[in-house]
């Protein structure tokens, strides 16, 4: 084989498992072991830093074990509001702080630092029949006042000689909500479908279509979001839980493409379309750019990924009188968002102490900002920035 293809080959393999894991459908997964330390930080006050461990390993030719393990610290100013029941209008146009306050409980989502702790737990099964990869996987997630438990199963069906891929890809969960700062429990649940056809054009192009579906019903707000409700002619307010439909149907499209740019580069771009029953519609917009240096054994990338999207039909910038749905969600209201990634990964030869080919060290770099059509019901700004901070060390068994 020619260095070039192997640069191109290497290149390729790391790159389509971004897209998805059905590129590589007539192989089970490499055993390794993932650590990974993220951090996030906004604007608005929220801060979490979450360590997550990983692992996967063959117990046969045909099968596969993995195992996760993740923690969530999270800091977040809007889980301490509760509820008094009016306040004067001449507070509320002082700002946020007068209608908003720590609950008096005393544990959970109230005045501790931090607000909460999360764990999550998986387990998965990946199993070959022959080219068709089959994974299940079993994942729980328990906070202080949230739990969630979701069943995954994908089905990985090669043509083609395996240059086309069809994957179908159905997710179940099960979530309990019960908020420190109020007296109830309430259920949601959810079902998802995907449907994904990649084709490999030549050595050059790689193309991917998808169909998503999902289906939710239950509990579907945010407890610690408070609806204000504004009478100035009677110079008060009202201060509500919000009030959200207990269905929503969901559905996306998308396509996404891999173009070889030469021997050591290439080109993701990528567009999505997505709708629902809310009213809520969007559009985005993806492009990713990854080069290889040092023989290979550096990966540098670099990705934009744009998004528009219209205001949920219920939505609104004032209530001023109680309705059948009121929300003050800013995923609900009219959004425009770009967040830009720059990644790095390292072989270990080229890492000091380490100086072994089967490990890889990883660093990403995410700026994340979005745009509402009007101010955030907490914070009161109209733009939000994050970052996130992500440092990885990966380890191949074999």
């Amino acid at each position: 084989m020619k260095n070039s293809f192997k640069n191109y080959l290497v290149l390729f393999i790391v790159i389509i498992s971004g897209i998805t894991t059905a590129a590589l459908a007539q192989e089970l997964p490499q055993d390794e072991l993932q650590v990974n330390i993220n951090s996030y930080f906004d604007n608005f006050g929220v801060n979490v830093i979450y360590p997550e461990v990983s692992v996967q390993k063959a117990v046969s030719n045909t099968t596969s074990l993995s195992g996760r393990i993740l923690t969530d610290v999270i800091t977040a100013a809007s889980m301490k509001c509760h509820f008094d029941s009016v306040y004067s209008f001449e507070n509320i146009k002082q700002g946020i702080d007068a209608y908003t306050s720590a609950s008096k409980r005393t544990a959970g989502g109230a005045d501790n630092t931090p607000d909460e702790f999360r764990g999550e737990f998986g387990l998965g099964l990946t199993q070959m029949f022959g080219d068709v990869s089959l994974a299940l996987n079993n994942l729980y997630s328990i906070e202080h006042d949230y739990s969630s438990e979701t069943i995954t199963g994908s089905l990985a069906v090669p043509f083609a000689k395996k240059n086309t891929i069809l994957q179908l890809g159905i997710v179940k969960s099960w979530d309990k909500n019960f908020p420190q700062t109020r007296i109830w429990t309430a259920k949601k649940n959810a079902l998802s479908s995907s449907l994904t056809l990649t084709q490999i054009l030549g050595t050059g192009f790689i193309a991917q279509m998808e169909l998503f579906y999902s289906y939710l019903n239950g509990f579907l707000s945010d407890p610690y979001q408070v609806v204000t409700i504004y009478n100035v002619d009677s110079n008060f307010v009202r201060l509500y839980e919000t009030i959200e439909p207990s269905t929503r149907n969901r559905g996306a499209a998308g396509i996404r493409g891999i173009y070889r740019l030469s021997d050591l580069s290439s080109l993701e771009l990528g567009y999505r379309y997505y709708t629902d029953d809310w009213n809520v519609k969007s559009h985005t917009l993806s492009g990713k750019y990854q080069r290889l240096f040092h023989n290979n054994q550096i990966i540098l990338g670099l990705s934009d990924r744009v998004y528009f999207q219209t205001k949920a039909f219920f939505f609104k910038d004032i209530y001023s009188v109680e309705e059948p749905y009121m929300t003050v969600d800013p995923k609900l209201n009219g959004v425009f968002s770009n967040e830009i990634e720059l990644n790095l990964t390292m072989n270990g030869d080229l890492l000091p102490m380490i100086n072994d080919d089967k490990a890889e060290m990883s660093a990403r770099f995410q700026f994340y900002i979005r745009r509402t059509d009007s101010p955030d019901w907490f914070s009161r700004f109209n733009i939000l920035y994050s970052y996130l901070l992500s440092i990885g060390f990966r380890y191949l068994f074999n």
